[in-house]
């Protein structure tokens, strides 16, 4: 193998390249290589909440990877540029998708919220029967296990009456409790939302 690799760093990128496309991968990290700095250089500078250093690099060798099997030396571009360009393609794909993903939790999280300012029942979307696409009711569900976590069981108890519509003073009748107390529970309620979506 070694042998092997002191024959690959002899050789151009181009030998490497039709060795690979020829279903031989053992040079692919020889030619690698020769364009870590360039993977690094480009993927630095973008950021992805999920993503570390690692991530990018692996993302960066599956690009490479591609783009030695579609490789034509014949329209006139290098290598190097291709890949270049392959890669940056690839990065603002997942930077775009990354956005996308954030604005629909960002969505969810404000409909979330709306939808206990305004008391609008949310049992339809608990039992899946609102019109949301399947994704977004899936969203909302995690959200409100994870809201449902931070509250007390007397908290629990005012918060699945009020999104059964129920007043402050039905929920007072229904929980045996001094209105005062519901209200403040409400309070504490919408407070720990916000702090959740925030």
């Amino acid at each position: 193998m070694l042998e092997n690799d002191g024959l690959f760093t002899q050789m151009s990128d181009l030998e490497i390249i039709e060795i690979i496309k020829n279903g031989d991968d053992t040079p692919f990290d020889v030619i690698f290589k020769r364009y870590h700095a360039l993977s690094v250089k480009i993927t630095k500078d973008f950021y992805l909440k999920s993503f570390e250093s690692d991530d990018f690099l692996q993302e960066a060798r599956i690009v490479f990877h591609k783009t030695i099997h579609s490789f034509d030396s014949e329209k006139g571009h290098t290598f190097g540029n291709f890949y270049k360009l392959n890669l940056k393609h690839h990065i603002f794909s997942l930077v775009r998708k990354d956005m996308a993903k954030k604005r629909m939790i960002e969505k969810n999280a404000e409909s979330l919220e709306e939808m206990l300012e305004s008391k609008q029942s949310m049992q339809y979307i608990l039992q899946g029967k609102d019109q949301l696409p399947t994704i977004e009711i899936l969203q909302v569900r995690e959200r409100l296990a994870d809201y449902q976590a931070t509250l007390s069981e007397f908290e629990q108890r005012v918060f699945l009456d009020f999104i059964h519509n129920n007043e402050a003073e039905e929920i007072s009748v229904n929980l045996n409790c001094d209105i005062l107390q519901v209200k403040n529970a409400l309070d504490r309620c919408k407070r720990k939302l916000k702090q959740l979506l925030d």
